[in-house]
C-alpha cells in the first residue's frame, strides 16, 4: 500500500517533471523565435567593386566591369550604406575591432603589434557575449582568422581553426580561394542549426580577395572575351574580376540555402570588406602625392587612411529593414557588435568599453531614425615601424588627415569632394582645429600621442 507521503512525493516529481518540460518548451520556442544572424566579410574589397552603386547617386560607386549579381540582389532587398569604413586600413586591426565593437586604438593594437592583456578582454568579445546573454544560440566562424587567441577563446564553438593570415590560395582549380569551400562548410552548419530549431550567429570570413589571386578559368575567359568591352581605366584586370565575381558566387550559395531551409525571411545578413582593395604603390608617397587606381574616384588604397584604404561596402538584409533602402550616414565595421546584440534581444548585454553605435534603430527605420554614437566621429590610424603614418578623424561629411611624416594636415569635404583633392584647412580654420583637438584627446584616453613617430623619424634622420 501506498503511503501518503509516497503520493505526494510522486506528485511533487510530476509536478517538476512538467515544469521542466514546459520551460524547455518555452526556451526552445524562444530561440525558434529570435533572428539568425550571417556575417560575411570580403578582403580586401574596395567601396566600388560591386556592380550595384553604394550610392544610388554615384556612378562611380559602382563598377561597369565587375559582376557581383548575388551582392546586387542582396542590396537591393536591404540596406546599401555609401559611406561605410573598415575599423582600420589593414586586415589584422580590423579583425580585432569586429569582435570587441572597440577601435584599434582603444584595443591598443598601434600598428603592428597585437592586442596586450588578452584575458581582460576575452570575456567581452562578440561569441561569448551572445552565448552568455542568449546561450540558446549557436555561434561558428569559418575562413580567415588572423587574430591573438583561437576562435575558440572568443567564442566560437564550431570553427575552422585559427587561421592566420593566409591567403586561401588551392591547388584544386574548382575552389579558388577557398570560396566554394567555405559557403560548403557554412551551409553545412546552416543546415544543422536549423534542423535542431536552434538559432545561430555565423561568420564567413573569405580570403578574397587577397593576395594572390585566384579565380576559376571559365570566368577568366569570360572576362577576356565577352567582357573585355566594359573594362574601364581602372577596372581592367580579367584575373581580379573573376575571383571577385567567384566570391560573389559563393555567397550566392549561402543566400539561396536561407531560401531553401525556409528561414531566409528571419536572417539577418551583414556584408562588408575588412579594408580596400590590395596595392603598394603609394607606400613612400605623402598624403597629398597618393594616387588614384582602382577604387577611383577614391584617393589611393589599403594601407592608408585616405578614402580607398578604409571605405567599403556595407550591406544588410533582415527582418523590419526596408527592401531598396539606401543611408548616407556613416558607419564602421565596430558597430557590427552593439547592432547583433540588440537584434537577438540582448541590448542591454552590451559591455561598456564597446564603441560601436547600434544601427538598429537607423535599419529598421529606413534611416530616419539618427545614429547615436558615444563619440560622433570616427577616428582612423595606420603606422607601423617604416612609413607611411597616417591619422584621420571622420565627422559627417568632413574628414581631417594628418600625414605624421610631413606633418601637414588637410580637411576635405567627402561629401563634395570624395577624391580628398581640395583642402579646406585654410578656408575652415576652426573646424580644422577641432577636428584635430578631437582626434588628438581621442588616441589619448589611450596612452598614445604623435610623439612616438616622431621621435622614431628623428631617430631614423639620425642615422
Amino acid at each position: 500500500m501506498k503511503t501518503e507521503s509516497t503520493v505526494a512525493f510522486g506528485l511533487f516529481t510530476t509536478l517538476r517533471l512538467c515544469a521542466s518540460l514546459l520551460l524547455f518548451a518555452h526556451s526552445v520556442s524562444e530561440g525558434a523565435d529570435r533572428p539568425n544572424i550571417i556575417l560575411i566579410l570580403a578582403d580586401d574589397q574596395g567601396w566600388n567593386a560591386l556592380s550595384i552603386r553604394a550610392d544610388p547617386d554615384n556612378p562611380a560607386s559602382g563598377s561597369s566591369y565587375f559582376k557581383t549579381p548575388k551582392l546586387a540582389n542582396l542590396a537591393k532587398e536591404g540596406m546599401r550604406f555609401s559611406q561605410a569604413y573598415s575599423p582600420a586600413p589593414t586586415c589584422s586591426p580590423t579583425r580585432h575591432s569586429i569582435q570587441f565593437g572597440r577601435s584599434p586604438a582603444s584595443l591598443r593594437i598601434w600598428g603592428a603589434d597585437g592586442i596586450k592583456n588578452w584575458d581582460a578582454l576575452a570575456g567581452e568579445s562578440l561569441a561569448n557575449v551572445i552565448a552568455k546573454a542568449r546561450p540558446e544560440y549557436t555561434c561558428a566562424h569559418f575562413g580567415k582568422w588572423h587574430i591573438g587567441k583561437s576562435p575558440e577563446a572568443l567564442g566560437y564553438q564550431v570553427n575552422d581553426g585559427g587561421n592566420g593570415n593566409r591567403v586561401g590560395n588551392t591547388k584544386n582549380p574548382k575552389d579558388p580561394k577557398l570560396i566554394f569551400s567555405l559557403s560548403r562548410k557554412s551551409i553545412e552548419f546552416m543546415e544543422t542549426q536549423t534542423r535542431a530549431g536552434k538559432p545561430f550567429f555565423l561568420q564567413v570570413s573569405h580570403y578574397a580577395n587577397h593576395l594572390k589571386y585566384q579565380g576559376l578559368r571559365e570566368t577568366i575567359k569570360k572576362y577576356e572575351t565577352e567582357h573585355a568591352d566594359k573594362a574601364t581605366e581602372y577596372h581592367k584586370d580579367p584575373l581580379w574580376a573573376a575571383m571577385n565575381e567567384n566570391l560573389d558566387t559563393g555567397i550566392g550559395m549561402i543566400l539561396d540555402k536561407l531560401q531553401e531551409l525556409n528561414i531566409a525571411d528571419k536572417t539577418y545578413v551583414f556584408y562588408t570588406a575588412d579594408n580596400g582593395y590590395e596595392s603598394k604603390r603609394d607606400f613612400k608617397k605623402t598624403v597629398a602625392q597618393r594616387g588614384f587606381y582602382k577604387a577611383f574616384p577614391q584617393r589611393s588604397h589599403k594601407y592608408h587612411v585616405s578614402e580607398g584604404g578604409i571605405r567599403v561596402p556595407f550591406i544588410v538584409r533582415g527582418p523590419g529593414i526596408q527592401p531598396g533602402s539606401h543611408s548616407t550616414s556613416p558607419v564602421v565595421g565596430t558597430d557590427l557588435f552593439p547592432t547583433v546584440l540588440s537584434l537577438i534581444g540582448a541590448a542591454e548585454k552590451i559591455p561598456a568599453r564597446v564603441e560601436g553605435a547600434d544601427l538598429s534603430g537607423h535599419l529598421k527605420s529606413g534611416g530616419e531614425k539618427a545614429i547615436e554614437r558615444k563619440d560622433p566621429f570616427l577616428v582612423f590610424k595606420f603606422s607601423k615601424p617604416r612609413p607611411p603614418h597616417d591619422i584621420a578623424i571622420v565627422q559627417q561629411e568632413y574628414k581631417l588627415i594628418k600625414d605624421l611624416d610631413t606633418g601637414e594636415s588637410f580637411l576635405f569635404n567627402l561629401k563634395t569632394d570624395i577624391g580628398e583633392s581640395k583642402d579646406l584647412s585654410e578656408e575652415k580654420p576652426e573646424l580644422a582645429r577641432q577636428l584635430n583637438q578631437r582626434m588628438t584627446e581621442y588616441f589619448a584616453r589611450f596612452g598614445w600621442d604623435e610623439s612616438r613617430i616622431k621621435s622614431h623619424n628623428a631617430s631614423k634622420r639620425k642615422k
